[in-house]
């Protein structure tokens, strides 16, 4: 890149350091055939145990389209299986399998090994303040979706 990084309006500089850790995640993934939304999925199954395709979505920020496939694919895998909710079995329930919970654990590793990459010579503090900055940003942009939602109406 010819371009200083200092020079980059942080909007740019955002998007230049989450290309490049979703590059390096990915490769870290590949030995797992899983892409950064399959990993998500899988950790969100781990927390929550059985869940909709409509609650994972919601809980990924998505829609439900948008995750078909990669349910698809991962219950194709042995990740997870889908089976009727015992309340209403026009629910469909996700739940990992053996296979998806041994994963989770190796995933694990990677995500720390990432972690590591990403915070190499930062101190407590700033990865913590780092922490906080993303929160807040993704508040702000929360807010302001839900001002907009409301406007509409």
């Amino acid at each position: 890149m010819n371009c200083e990084l200092k020079d980059i309006p942080s909007l740019g500089l955002m998007g230049i350091v989450l290309h490049k850790v979703m590059q390096r995640a990915k490769e870290m993934y590949k030995e797992f055939d899983l892409n950064g939304s399959q990993a998500s999925i899988l950790f969100t199954l781990h927390r929550r145990d059985a869940m909709s395709q409509k609650e994972l979505a919601s809980h990924l920020n998505v829609t439900p389209p948008s995750i078909t496939s990669s349910i698809q694919k991962m219950e194709k895998d042995g990740y997870l299986t889908r089976h009727p909710d015992e309340a209403d079995q026009r629910v469909l329930r996700l739940t990992l399998t053996e296979k998806g919970r041994t994963c989770v654990s190796k995933v694990v590793t990677v995500a720390s090994q990432m972690e590591g990459l990403m915070f190499r010579e930062m101190n407590p503090e700033e990865k913590l303040l780092f922490r906080r900055l993303l929160i807040q940003i993704y508040e702000n942009l929360e807010l302001e979706q839900s001002t907009e939602r409301t406007d509409r109406l």
